[in-house]
Protein backbone atom coordinates (compact mmCIF):
# COMPACT_ATOMS: atom_id res chain seq x y z
CA UNK A 1 0.00 0.00 0.00
CA UNK A 2 1.37 3.37 -1.02
CA UNK A 3 1.47 6.40 1.01
CA UNK A 4 2.70 9.19 1.47
CA UNK A 5 6.07 10.46 2.78
CA UNK A 6 6.16 11.75 6.21
CA UNK A 7 6.03 15.89 6.33
CA UNK A 8 8.93 15.99 7.81
CA UNK A 9 10.96 14.00 5.63
CA UNK A 10 10.06 16.52 2.10
CA UNK A 11 11.76 20.36 2.11
CA UNK A 12 11.01 22.36 -0.45
CA UNK A 13 13.18 24.39 -1.88
CA UNK A 14 11.33 25.27 -5.21
CA UNK A 15 9.98 28.85 -6.24
CA UNK A 16 6.25 28.12 -6.71
CA UNK A 17 5.45 25.45 -3.82
CA UNK A 18 8.29 27.06 -0.56
CA UNK A 19 7.01 30.58 -0.95
CA UNK A 20 3.39 29.22 -0.42
CA UNK A 21 4.38 27.49 2.57
CA UNK A 22 6.69 29.70 4.23
CA UNK A 23 4.19 32.71 3.35
CA UNK A 24 1.85 30.80 5.54
CA UNK A 25 4.41 29.79 8.44
CA UNK A 26 5.02 33.64 8.85
CA UNK A 27 1.66 34.27 9.10
CA UNK A 28 0.80 32.15 12.13
CA UNK A 29 3.84 33.22 13.61
CA UNK A 30 2.68 36.35 14.00
CA UNK A 31 -0.76 35.87 14.41
CA UNK A 32 -1.93 37.79 18.06
CA UNK A 33 -3.31 34.50 19.57
CA UNK A 34 -5.14 36.58 22.04
CA UNK A 35 -7.65 37.93 18.93
CA UNK A 36 -8.10 33.96 17.89
CA UNK A 37 -9.07 32.99 20.90
CA UNK A 38 -11.28 35.80 22.25
CA UNK A 39 -14.58 34.47 21.47
CA UNK A 40 -13.61 31.52 23.21
CA UNK A 41 -12.98 32.98 26.33
CA UNK A 42 -15.90 35.36 26.26
CA UNK A 43 -18.32 32.30 25.64
CA UNK A 44 -16.65 30.75 28.41
CA UNK A 45 -17.06 33.62 30.75
CA UNK A 46 -13.62 34.84 30.64
CA UNK A 47 -12.23 38.13 30.52
CA UNK A 48 -10.56 39.09 27.12
CA UNK A 49 -10.07 42.19 26.06
CA UNK A 50 -8.35 41.53 22.51
CA UNK A 51 -9.68 43.20 19.46
CA UNK A 52 -12.51 40.58 17.63
CA UNK A 53 -11.65 39.47 14.12
CA UNK A 54 -13.39 40.37 11.34
CA UNK A 55 -15.28 38.66 8.68
CA UNK A 56 -16.64 34.66 9.42
CA UNK A 57 -15.17 35.13 13.20
CA UNK A 58 -16.53 38.00 14.01
CA UNK A 59 -18.67 37.79 17.33
CA UNK A 60 -22.04 37.71 15.78
CA UNK A 61 -21.44 35.21 13.40
CA UNK A 62 -22.58 31.43 12.84
CA UNK A 63 -19.59 29.94 12.04
CA UNK A 64 -16.83 31.61 14.79
CA UNK A 65 -14.33 29.50 16.33
CA UNK A 66 -14.03 27.30 13.30
CA UNK A 67 -11.10 28.96 12.25
CA UNK A 68 -8.79 28.05 15.46
CA UNK A 69 -9.24 24.48 14.55
CA UNK A 70 -8.12 25.23 11.62
CA UNK A 71 -5.10 26.90 12.85
CA UNK A 72 -4.02 24.30 15.20
CA UNK A 73 -3.87 21.80 12.82
CA UNK A 74 -1.80 24.55 10.60
CA UNK A 75 0.58 24.95 13.40
CA UNK A 76 0.82 21.45 14.89
CA UNK A 77 1.59 20.60 10.93
CA UNK A 78 4.08 23.11 10.77
CA UNK A 79 5.95 22.16 14.66
CA UNK A 80 6.11 18.55 13.54
CA UNK A 81 7.62 19.11 9.94
CA UNK A 82 9.98 21.72 11.14
CA UNK A 83 11.07 20.16 14.18
CA UNK A 84 10.04 24.00 15.37
CA UNK A 85 9.49 24.38 19.18
CA UNK A 86 7.99 27.99 18.83
CA UNK A 87 5.05 26.76 16.95
CA UNK A 88 4.87 23.42 19.20
CA UNK A 89 4.93 26.40 21.93
CA UNK A 90 2.00 27.90 19.89
CA UNK A 91 0.11 24.66 20.23
CA UNK A 92 0.75 24.17 23.55
CA UNK A 93 -0.77 27.93 24.19
CA UNK A 94 -3.91 27.42 22.21
CA UNK A 95 -5.03 23.82 23.97
CA UNK A 96 -3.92 25.28 27.24
CA UNK A 97 -6.98 28.28 27.01
CA UNK A 98 -9.13 25.94 24.81
CA UNK A 99 -9.10 23.07 28.28
CA UNK A 100 -9.80 26.28 30.13
CA UNK A 101 -12.70 27.34 27.83
CA UNK A 102 -13.76 23.61 28.00
CA UNK A 103 -16.74 23.13 30.32
CA UNK A 104 -16.86 19.85 33.05
CA UNK A 105 -19.13 18.11 30.95
CA UNK A 106 -17.37 18.79 27.73
CA UNK A 107 -18.74 21.57 26.00
CA UNK A 108 -16.32 23.90 24.11
CA UNK A 109 -16.74 26.24 21.55
CA UNK A 110 -17.13 30.37 20.40
CA UNK A 111 -20.41 30.36 20.09
CA UNK A 112 -23.13 29.35 22.89
CA UNK A 113 -24.31 25.89 23.58
CA UNK A 114 -28.36 26.75 22.97
CA UNK A 115 -27.47 27.11 19.28
CA UNK A 116 -27.63 23.22 19.00
CA UNK A 117 -30.92 23.64 20.91
CA UNK A 118 -32.19 25.36 17.63
CA UNK A 119 -30.88 23.18 15.57
CA UNK A 120 -32.25 20.09 17.15
CA UNK A 121 -36.02 22.26 17.33
CA UNK A 122 -35.67 23.46 13.44
CA UNK A 123 -33.27 21.02 11.78
CA UNK A 124 -32.47 23.32 8.61
CA UNK A 125 -33.14 26.92 9.96
CA UNK A 126 -31.74 29.76 12.35
CA UNK A 127 -28.29 28.13 12.22
CA UNK A 128 -25.35 28.23 10.41
CA UNK A 129 -23.56 24.99 10.98
CA UNK A 130 -22.55 24.28 14.57
CA UNK A 131 -21.24 20.89 13.77
CA UNK A 132 -19.33 22.06 10.84
CA UNK A 133 -17.23 24.08 13.62
CA UNK A 134 -16.96 21.49 16.22
CA UNK A 135 -15.43 19.39 13.72
CA UNK A 136 -12.71 21.92 13.03
CA UNK A 137 -12.41 22.45 16.82
CA UNK A 138 -11.98 18.61 17.43
CA UNK A 139 -9.56 17.87 14.49
CA UNK A 140 -7.21 21.13 15.70
CA UNK A 141 -7.25 19.13 19.43
CA UNK A 142 -6.73 15.56 16.87
CA UNK A 143 -3.59 17.64 15.19
CA UNK A 144 -2.28 18.76 17.84
CA UNK A 145 -1.98 15.23 19.62
CA UNK A 146 -1.06 13.35 16.84
CA UNK A 147 1.88 15.74 15.57
CA UNK A 148 3.09 17.54 19.17
CA UNK A 149 1.76 14.42 21.11
CA UNK A 150 -0.06 17.22 23.22
CA UNK A 151 -1.73 15.24 25.83
CA UNK A 152 -4.18 17.75 26.97
CA UNK A 153 -5.21 18.23 23.51
CA UNK A 154 -6.55 14.57 23.16
CA UNK A 155 -8.79 14.71 26.66
CA UNK A 156 -10.21 17.90 25.64
CA UNK A 157 -11.40 16.13 21.73
CA UNK A 158 -12.54 13.41 24.10
CA UNK A 159 -14.39 15.14 26.35
CA UNK A 160 -16.03 16.98 23.69
CA UNK A 161 -16.70 13.89 21.31
CA UNK A 162 -18.77 12.46 24.06
CA UNK A 163 -20.47 15.65 24.94
CA UNK A 164 -22.07 15.67 21.42
CA UNK A 165 -22.38 12.01 21.64
CA UNK A 166 -24.66 12.98 24.93
CA UNK A 167 -26.41 14.70 22.87
CA UNK A 168 -27.45 12.57 19.89
CA UNK A 169 -28.27 9.60 22.52
CA UNK A 170 -31.32 12.23 23.55
CA UNK A 171 -32.48 12.40 19.96
CA UNK A 172 -35.35 10.09 18.36
CA UNK A 173 -34.14 8.71 15.06
CA UNK A 174 -35.98 11.00 12.63
CA UNK A 175 -34.70 13.83 14.66
CA UNK A 176 -31.16 12.48 14.06
CA UNK A 177 -32.26 12.61 10.12
CA UNK A 178 -33.87 15.61 9.84
CA UNK A 179 -30.60 17.49 11.64
CA UNK A 180 -28.14 15.17 9.45
CA UNK A 181 -29.76 15.39 6.39
CA UNK A 182 -28.23 18.06 3.94
CA UNK A 183 -30.22 17.66 0.58
CA UNK A 184 -31.08 21.30 0.52
CA UNK A 185 -29.33 23.80 -1.73
CA UNK A 186 -27.57 26.46 0.40
CA UNK A 187 -27.54 23.72 3.80
CA UNK A 188 -27.48 25.36 7.29
CA UNK A 189 -27.10 22.00 8.84
CA UNK A 190 -23.63 21.44 7.31
CA UNK A 191 -21.57 19.77 9.86
CA UNK A 192 -18.02 18.92 8.25
CA UNK A 193 -16.21 15.74 8.79
CA UNK A 194 -16.75 15.10 12.38
CA UNK A 195 -17.33 11.74 11.72
CA UNK A 196 -13.75 11.87 9.90
CA UNK A 197 -12.64 13.12 13.29
CA UNK A 198 -14.32 10.80 15.70
CA UNK A 199 -12.69 7.52 13.72
CA UNK A 200 -9.53 9.17 14.60
CA UNK A 201 -10.39 9.64 18.24
CA UNK A 202 -11.22 5.80 17.96
CA UNK A 203 -7.99 4.93 16.63
CA UNK A 204 -6.06 6.85 19.09
CA UNK A 205 -7.64 5.87 21.97
CA UNK A 206 -10.21 2.29 21.13
CA UNK A 207 -13.03 3.90 22.60
CA UNK A 208 -15.56 1.37 21.21
CA UNK A 209 -18.80 3.93 21.99
CA UNK A 210 -16.82 6.74 19.84
CA UNK A 211 -16.91 4.06 16.98
CA UNK A 212 -20.10 3.67 16.77
CA UNK A 213 -20.76 6.86 17.34
CA UNK A 214 -18.82 8.11 14.44
CA UNK A 215 -21.15 6.23 12.27
CA UNK A 216 -24.31 7.89 13.04
CA UNK A 217 -22.91 10.66 10.77
CA UNK A 218 -22.24 8.36 7.50
CA UNK A 219 -25.84 9.34 6.14
CA UNK A 220 -27.91 6.68 4.22
CA UNK A 221 -29.35 9.03 1.92
CA UNK A 222 -25.79 9.64 0.77
CA UNK A 223 -24.12 6.35 1.13
CA UNK A 224 -26.84 3.85 0.48
CA UNK A 225 -27.40 5.25 -2.73
CA UNK A 226 -23.95 5.62 -3.48
CA UNK A 227 -23.54 1.98 -2.30
CA UNK A 228 -26.16 1.00 -4.86
CA UNK A 229 -24.83 3.01 -8.28
CA UNK A 230 -27.41 5.46 -7.94
CA UNK A 231 -25.53 9.08 -9.01
CA UNK A 232 -27.11 11.41 -6.35
CA UNK A 233 -25.05 14.47 -6.22
CA UNK A 234 -26.77 16.59 -8.73
CA UNK A 235 -27.89 19.59 -6.38
CA UNK A 236 -25.99 18.65 -3.46
CA UNK A 237 -23.80 20.93 -1.52
CA UNK A 238 -20.13 19.81 -2.49
CA UNK A 239 -18.00 20.09 0.93
CA UNK A 240 -20.49 19.19 2.82
CA UNK A 241 -20.31 15.36 1.03
CA UNK A 242 -16.64 15.87 0.00
CA UNK A 243 -15.91 15.38 4.05
CA UNK A 244 -18.89 12.62 4.47
CA UNK A 245 -16.76 10.51 1.71
CA UNK A 246 -13.23 11.21 3.35
CA UNK A 247 -15.33 9.91 6.98
CA UNK A 248 -16.70 6.58 4.79
CA UNK A 249 -13.16 5.83 4.10
CA UNK A 250 -11.80 5.96 6.90
CA UNK A 251 -14.56 3.93 8.49
CA UNK A 252 -13.46 1.73 5.47
CA UNK A 253 -10.13 1.20 6.81
CA UNK A 254 -11.38 0.53 10.33
CA UNK A 255 -14.10 -1.54 9.41
CA UNK A 256 -13.27 -3.02 5.77
CA UNK A 257 -17.31 -3.22 4.65
CA UNK A 258 -17.21 -3.92 1.05
CA UNK A 259 -20.52 -1.74 0.94
CA UNK A 260 -18.97 1.02 2.07
CA UNK A 261 -15.94 1.19 -0.17
CA UNK A 262 -18.39 0.73 -3.37
CA UNK A 263 -19.90 3.64 -2.75
CA UNK A 264 -16.86 5.86 -2.21
CA UNK A 265 -15.48 4.05 -5.41
CA UNK A 266 -19.06 4.83 -7.29
CA UNK A 267 -18.41 8.56 -5.81
CA UNK A 268 -15.17 9.00 -7.52
CA UNK A 269 -16.57 8.19 -11.13
CA UNK A 270 -19.74 10.30 -10.36
CA UNK A 271 -17.24 13.19 -8.79
CA UNK A 272 -15.19 12.56 -12.12
CA UNK A 273 -17.66 13.81 -14.64
CA UNK A 274 -18.59 17.11 -12.27
CA UNK A 275 -14.49 18.05 -12.68
CA UNK A 276 -13.11 21.16 -14.56
CA UNK A 277 -9.81 20.65 -15.78
CA UNK A 278 -7.98 21.99 -12.44
CA UNK A 279 -8.98 18.92 -11.27
CA UNK A 280 -11.58 20.31 -8.74
CA UNK A 281 -14.81 20.55 -8.55
CA UNK A 282 -18.57 22.45 -7.32
CA UNK A 283 -20.36 25.52 -9.03
CA UNK A 284 -23.93 25.94 -9.60
CA UNK A 285 -26.91 23.81 -8.99
CA UNK A 286 -29.30 22.87 -11.50
CA UNK A 287 -31.85 23.70 -8.75
CA UNK A 288 -30.92 26.61 -7.83
CA UNK A 289 -32.44 29.64 -5.15
CA UNK A 290 -32.09 33.25 -7.30
CA UNK A 291 -29.68 35.10 -5.11
CA UNK A 292 -28.34 32.44 -3.21
CA UNK A 293 -25.16 30.51 -2.86
CA UNK A 294 -26.56 27.82 -5.28
CA UNK A 295 -26.97 30.18 -7.95
CA UNK A 296 -23.21 30.52 -8.88
CA UNK A 297 -21.11 28.33 -6.17
CA UNK A 298 -20.25 25.41 -3.72
CA UNK A 299 -22.90 23.01 -5.36
CA UNK A 300 -22.80 19.89 -8.39
CA UNK A 301 -24.89 20.52 -11.50
CA UNK A 302 -25.75 17.40 -13.99
CA UNK A 303 -23.39 14.86 -14.41
CA UNK A 304 -21.25 15.54 -17.86
CA UNK A 305 -22.56 19.33 -17.92
CA UNK A 306 -20.36 22.29 -16.91
CA UNK A 307 -21.93 24.15 -20.08
CA UNK A 308 -23.26 26.86 -17.84
CA UNK A 309 -21.14 26.38 -14.65
CA UNK A 310 -18.26 29.13 -15.22
CA UNK A 311 -20.15 31.76 -13.03
CA UNK A 312 -17.12 32.84 -11.30
CA UNK A 313 -17.74 30.56 -8.04
CA UNK A 314 -16.76 27.74 -9.50
CA UNK A 315 -13.80 25.77 -7.79
CA UNK A 316 -14.76 26.12 -3.60
CA UNK A 317 -10.86 25.92 -2.77
CA UNK A 318 -12.17 23.62 0.52
CA UNK A 319 -13.12 21.25 -2.89
CA UNK A 320 -10.06 21.17 -4.17
CA UNK A 321 -8.00 20.05 -0.47
CA UNK A 322 -10.64 17.31 0.49
CA UNK A 323 -10.65 16.12 -2.80
CA UNK A 324 -6.63 15.74 -2.82
CA UNK A 325 -7.27 13.97 0.25
CA UNK A 326 -9.55 11.64 -1.22
CA UNK A 327 -7.45 10.65 -4.74
CA UNK A 328 -4.37 9.74 -2.23
CA UNK A 329 -6.88 7.88 -0.07
CA UNK A 330 -7.97 5.97 -3.39
CA UNK A 331 -4.85 5.49 -4.48
CA UNK A 332 -3.34 3.91 -1.48
CA UNK A 333 -6.52 1.76 -1.86
CA UNK A 334 -6.05 0.41 -4.86
CA UNK A 335 -2.64 1.28 -6.46
CA UNK A 336 -4.43 2.41 -9.73
CA UNK A 337 -2.35 5.38 -11.49
CA UNK A 338 -5.36 7.34 -12.41
CA UNK A 339 -5.93 8.64 -8.88
CA UNK A 340 -2.49 9.91 -9.17
CA UNK A 341 -2.76 11.29 -12.45
CA UNK A 342 -5.49 13.34 -11.48
CA UNK A 343 -4.19 14.31 -8.43
CA UNK A 344 -0.72 15.76 -9.59
CA UNK A 345 -2.93 17.76 -11.92
CA UNK A 346 -4.88 19.30 -8.73
CA UNK A 347 -2.02 19.61 -7.10
CA UNK A 348 -0.89 22.41 -9.41
CA UNK A 349 -4.16 23.50 -10.58
CA UNK A 350 -6.60 23.60 -7.68
CA UNK A 351 -4.30 23.56 -4.57
CA UNK A 352 -0.82 25.23 -5.20
CA UNK A 353 -3.46 27.68 -7.16
CA UNK A 354 -5.72 28.41 -4.49
CA UNK A 355 -3.30 30.47 -2.63
CA UNK A 356 -1.33 34.09 -3.12
CA UNK A 357 2.27 33.91 -3.10
CA UNK A 358 2.56 36.89 -1.17
CA UNK A 359 0.71 36.23 1.61
CA UNK A 360 -0.16 32.59 1.37
CA UNK A 361 -3.44 33.31 1.76
CA UNK A 362 -6.67 31.54 -0.41
CA UNK A 363 -9.09 32.17 -2.44
CA UNK A 364 -12.54 31.26 -2.09
CA UNK A 365 -13.41 30.54 -5.42
CA UNK A 366 -11.18 29.67 -8.33
CA UNK A 367 -13.19 31.17 -11.63
CA UNK A 368 -11.99 29.39 -14.86
CA UNK A 369 -13.68 31.18 -17.22
CA UNK A 370 -13.16 34.48 -19.31
CA UNK A 371 -11.75 37.68 -17.90
CA UNK A 372 -11.79 36.90 -14.15
CA UNK A 373 -9.76 37.77 -11.57
CA UNK A 374 -8.29 36.02 -7.96
CA UNK A 375 -9.20 37.69 -4.88
CA UNK A 376 -7.86 36.08 -1.91
CA UNK A 377 -8.70 36.38 2.11
CA UNK A 378 -7.38 39.34 4.10
CA UNK A 379 -5.51 38.65 6.86
CA UNK A 380 -7.95 39.39 9.86
CA UNK A 381 -10.66 40.34 8.04
CA UNK A 382 -12.37 37.58 5.91
CA UNK A 383 -11.96 33.97 7.90
CA UNK A 384 -13.59 32.21 4.77
CA UNK A 385 -14.10 28.50 5.25
CA UNK A 386 -11.30 28.45 2.65
CA UNK A 387 -8.59 30.80 3.96
CA UNK A 388 -8.87 27.86 7.25
CA UNK A 389 -8.49 24.82 5.08
CA UNK A 390 -6.30 26.70 2.87
CA UNK A 391 -3.83 27.32 5.79
CA UNK A 392 -4.15 23.80 6.33
CA UNK A 393 -3.20 22.77 2.72
CA UNK A 394 0.01 25.25 2.94
CA UNK A 395 1.32 23.48 6.10
CA UNK A 396 0.95 20.09 4.12
CA UNK A 397 2.05 21.67 0.75
CA UNK A 398 5.56 19.04 0.55
CA UNK A 399 2.78 15.89 0.40
CA UNK A 400 2.49 13.82 -2.27
CA UNK A 401 5.58 14.74 -4.11
CA UNK A 402 6.84 11.40 -3.06
CA UNK A 403 4.87 7.70 -2.21
CA UNK A 404 6.26 5.06 -0.58
CA UNK A 405 5.76 1.55 -0.30
CA UNK A 406 8.01 -1.17 1.44
CA UNK A 407 10.95 -0.95 -1.18
CA UNK A 408 9.73 1.34 -3.63
CA UNK A 409 10.11 5.00 -3.71
CA UNK A 410 7.19 6.70 -6.29
CA UNK A 411 8.23 10.02 -7.41
CA UNK A 412 4.68 11.95 -8.03
CA UNK A 413 5.72 15.75 -8.74
CA UNK A 414 8.60 17.08 -9.88
CA UNK A 415 9.51 20.11 -7.42
CA UNK A 416 12.63 20.28 -6.22
CA UNK A 417 12.71 19.37 -2.70
CA UNK A 418 14.98 17.18 -0.39
CA UNK A 419 13.46 13.73 0.45
CA UNK A 420 15.03 12.32 3.38
CA UNK A 421 14.24 8.33 3.72
CA UNK A 422 15.44 7.92 7.37
CA UNK A 423 14.98 3.88 6.94
CA UNK A 424 17.17 3.83 4.39
CA UNK A 425 19.67 6.44 4.82
CA UNK A 426 19.68 8.23 2.18
CA UNK A 427 18.30 11.22 0.51
CA UNK A 428 17.89 12.34 -3.16
CA UNK A 429 18.13 16.21 -4.05
CA UNK A 430 15.27 16.86 -6.79
CA UNK A 431 16.28 19.93 -8.38
CA UNK A 432 13.19 20.35 -11.13
CA UNK A 433 13.00 23.22 -13.60
CA UNK A 434 8.98 22.04 -14.15
CA UNK A 435 7.12 23.29 -15.74
CA UNK A 436 9.40 25.50 -17.19
CA UNK A 437 12.15 22.72 -18.62
CA UNK A 438 10.50 19.69 -19.03
CA UNK A 439 13.24 17.58 -16.78
CA UNK A 440 14.09 17.07 -13.58
CA UNK A 441 17.06 15.50 -11.77
CA UNK A 442 17.82 13.49 -8.87
CA UNK A 443 20.93 12.88 -6.70
CA UNK A 444 21.12 10.13 -4.50
CA UNK A 445 23.42 10.92 -1.28
CA UNK A 446 24.41 7.50 1.07
CA UNK A 447 26.79 6.97 3.02
CA UNK A 448 26.68 3.19 1.23
CA UNK A 449 25.01 1.56 -1.47
CA UNK A 450 21.23 0.45 -1.40
CA UNK A 451 18.74 -1.48 -2.67
CA UNK A 452 15.62 -0.41 -3.87
CA UNK A 453 13.06 0.60 -6.21
CA UNK A 454 12.25 4.26 -7.83
CA UNK A 455 9.22 4.52 -9.42
CA UNK A 456 7.18 7.17 -11.75
CA UNK A 457 3.74 7.02 -13.57
CA UNK A 458 4.03 6.52 -17.67
CA UNK A 459 2.08 8.73 -18.83
CA UNK A 460 4.39 11.31 -17.20
CA UNK A 461 8.18 10.17 -18.13
CA UNK A 462 9.45 10.37 -21.42
CA UNK A 463 12.59 8.55 -20.34
CA UNK A 464 15.57 8.31 -17.15
CA UNK A 465 18.91 8.33 -18.09
CA UNK A 466 21.46 7.64 -15.30
CA UNK A 467 24.66 9.14 -15.20
CA UNK A 468 24.62 9.92 -18.71
CA UNK A 469 23.48 6.32 -19.90
CA UNK A 470 19.57 5.35 -20.79
CA UNK A 471 18.00 3.29 -17.94
CA UNK A 472 17.27 -0.15 -18.30
CA UNK A 473 13.25 0.41 -17.27
CA UNK A 474 10.30 -1.85 -16.70
CA UNK A 475 7.36 -0.76 -16.99
CA UNK A 476 3.60 -2.44 -15.74
CA UNK A 477 0.19 -1.10 -14.30
CA UNK A 478 0.79 2.19 -15.67
CA UNK A 479 4.24 2.95 -13.96
CA UNK A 480 7.87 2.49 -14.91
CA UNK A 481 10.59 1.51 -12.68
CA UNK A 482 14.04 1.31 -11.79
CA UNK A 483 15.33 -1.33 -9.66
CA UNK A 484 19.21 -1.58 -8.31
CA UNK A 485 22.07 -1.18 -5.34
CA UNK A 486 22.22 3.06 -6.04
CA UNK A 487 25.47 4.56 -4.82
CA UNK A 488 26.63 7.98 -3.40
CA UNK A 489 26.80 10.65 -6.28
CA UNK A 490 24.63 8.52 -8.83
CA UNK A 491 22.46 10.98 -10.95
CA UNK A 492 19.70 10.57 -12.83
CA UNK A 493 17.93 12.69 -15.10
CA UNK A 494 14.45 12.46 -15.82
CA UNK A 495 12.98 13.69 -18.80
CA UNK A 496 8.99 14.58 -18.17
CA UNK A 497 6.23 14.41 -20.85
CA UNK A 498 4.88 18.17 -20.89
CA UNK A 499 2.86 17.83 -24.00
CA UNK A 500 -0.24 20.89 -24.89
CA UNK A 501 -3.17 19.44 -24.69
CA UNK A 502 -6.74 21.08 -24.97
CA UNK A 503 -9.43 20.33 -22.63
CA UNK A 504 -12.81 20.88 -23.27
CA UNK A 505 -15.88 22.08 -20.85
CA UNK A 506 -18.07 19.54 -20.48
CA UNK A 507 -21.18 20.16 -22.30
CA UNK A 508 -19.98 22.78 -23.98
CA UNK A 509 -18.54 22.21 -27.69
CA UNK A 510 -16.88 25.63 -28.14
CA UNK A 511 -15.02 26.19 -24.85
CA UNK A 512 -11.43 25.03 -24.35
CA UNK A 513 -8.70 25.02 -21.83
CA UNK A 514 -5.42 24.45 -22.55
CA UNK A 515 -3.07 21.98 -20.47
CA UNK A 516 1.00 21.43 -20.59
CA UNK A 517 0.99 17.70 -19.09
CA UNK A 518 -0.70 18.84 -15.90
CA UNK A 519 -0.31 22.25 -15.41
CA UNK A 520 -3.20 24.19 -16.43
CA UNK A 521 -2.78 27.57 -18.48
CA UNK A 522 -4.30 30.79 -18.09
CA UNK A 523 -4.18 34.21 -20.91
CA UNK A 524 -3.75 36.99 -19.07
CA UNK A 525 -3.08 40.17 -19.62
CA UNK A 526 0.13 41.88 -17.40
CA UNK A 527 0.75 45.36 -16.98
CA UNK A 528 4.06 46.13 -15.52
CA UNK A 529 3.34 47.28 -12.36
CA UNK A 530 1.18 43.78 -11.76
CA UNK A 531 4.11 41.90 -12.97
CA UNK A 532 6.06 39.14 -10.36
CA UNK A 533 9.68 39.69 -10.31
CA UNK A 534 11.51 36.57 -11.88
CA UNK A 535 7.94 35.49 -12.99
CA UNK A 536 7.76 34.96 -16.71
CA UNK A 537 5.97 37.33 -18.59
CA UNK A 538 2.58 37.19 -20.12
CA UNK A 539 3.17 39.35 -22.91
CA UNK A 540 5.62 36.93 -25.16
CA UNK A 541 7.31 34.10 -24.27
CA UNK A 542 6.02 32.43 -21.16
CA UNK A 543 9.72 30.77 -20.43
CA UNK A 544 12.02 33.62 -21.14
CA UNK A 545 13.11 31.91 -24.21
CA UNK A 546 14.43 28.47 -22.61
CA UNK A 547 12.67 25.91 -24.66
CA UNK A 548 10.81 24.63 -22.17
CA UNK A 549 7.30 23.01 -22.58
CA UNK A 550 5.57 26.19 -22.02
CA UNK A 551 7.95 28.16 -24.65
CA UNK A 552 6.02 29.48 -27.30
CA UNK A 553 2.30 29.82 -25.92
CA UNK A 554 2.42 34.06 -26.37
CA UNK A 555 0.32 35.25 -23.48
CA UNK A 556 -0.69 31.80 -22.03
CA UNK A 557 1.65 31.02 -18.28
CA UNK A 558 0.77 28.50 -15.44
CA UNK A 559 -2.47 29.69 -13.76
CA UNK A 560 -0.94 29.31 -10.49
CA UNK A 561 1.68 32.11 -10.89
CA UNK A 562 -1.17 34.37 -11.67
CA UNK A 563 -1.10 36.93 -9.14
CA UNK A 564 -3.62 39.78 -10.20
CA UNK A 565 -4.17 40.07 -13.07
CA UNK A 566 -7.42 39.34 -15.22
CA UNK A 567 -6.89 36.45 -17.36
CA UNK A 568 -9.51 33.31 -19.00
CA UNK A 569 -8.74 29.38 -18.85
CA UNK A 570 -11.60 28.20 -20.61
CA UNK A 571 -11.60 29.72 -23.93
CA UNK A 572 -14.06 30.06 -27.34
CA UNK A 573 -12.78 27.88 -29.86
CA UNK A 574 -12.05 29.71 -33.44
CA UNK A 575 -15.09 31.55 -35.05
CA UNK A 576 -16.64 31.36 -31.60
CA UNK A 577 -17.58 34.95 -29.39
CA UNK A 578 -13.90 35.31 -28.17
CA UNK A 579 -14.29 37.73 -25.08
CA UNK A 580 -18.16 37.03 -24.66
CA UNK A 581 -19.23 37.27 -20.74
CA UNK A 582 -20.50 33.78 -19.58
CA UNK A 583 -23.80 33.46 -18.31
CA UNK A 584 -24.29 36.91 -18.32
CA UNK A 585 -22.14 37.72 -15.37
CA UNK A 586 -19.85 40.80 -15.59
CA UNK A 587 -16.27 40.50 -15.37
CA UNK A 588 -15.72 41.55 -11.85
CA UNK A 589 -18.84 39.96 -10.44
CA UNK A 590 -18.90 39.95 -6.73
CA UNK A 591 -19.09 35.82 -6.68
CA UNK A 592 -16.25 35.78 -8.27
CA UNK A 593 -14.43 36.55 -4.91
CA UNK A 594 -16.61 34.65 -2.58
CA UNK A 595 -17.79 37.39 -0.44
CA UNK A 596 -21.26 36.99 -1.61
CA UNK A 597 -21.54 33.60 -0.48
CA UNK A 598 -22.58 33.65 2.45
CA UNK A 599 -23.31 36.90 5.09
CA UNK A 600 -23.07 37.09 8.76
Amino acid sequence: MYRTVRLDEVVLEDDDFAPRRAAVKAYLQAFDLDRLLHTFRRQAGLPSDAMPLGGWEEEACGLRGHFTGHFLSACARYAFADDDAAMRARVGRIVDVLATCARADGYLSAFEETVLDTLEAEENRNVWAPYYTLHKILQGLVDAYRFTDNGQALEVAVNLAHYIRGRFRKLSFWKIDGILRCTKVNPVNEFGGIGDALYSLHELTGDKELLAFAMTFDRPYFLDNLTAGRDVLENLHANTHLPMILAAMHRYDLTGEPGIRQAVMHFLSFLEGRTFANGSNSSKATAFIPGQVSERSEHWGAYGDLHDALTGGECESCCAHNTERMLEHAFAWTGDVRWLVWLEGLRYNAVLNSASISTGLSQYHQPLGEHVRKTFSRPYDDFWCCTGSGIEAMSELQKNIWLRAGDTLLMNLAVSSTLTWKEKGIRIEQRSGFPDRAETVLTIRTERPVSFTLQWKAVSVRGVSMDGVPAALVEGNGFISLTRDFQDGDVLVVSLAAERVEVPLPGDGERRAVRVGPVLMAEVVTEPEDAMPGAPSAAGDATGGNGGPISGLAGLVPLFRVTSQPYTVYRKTAGACAGCETAGRKPDDKAADGRAAYGC
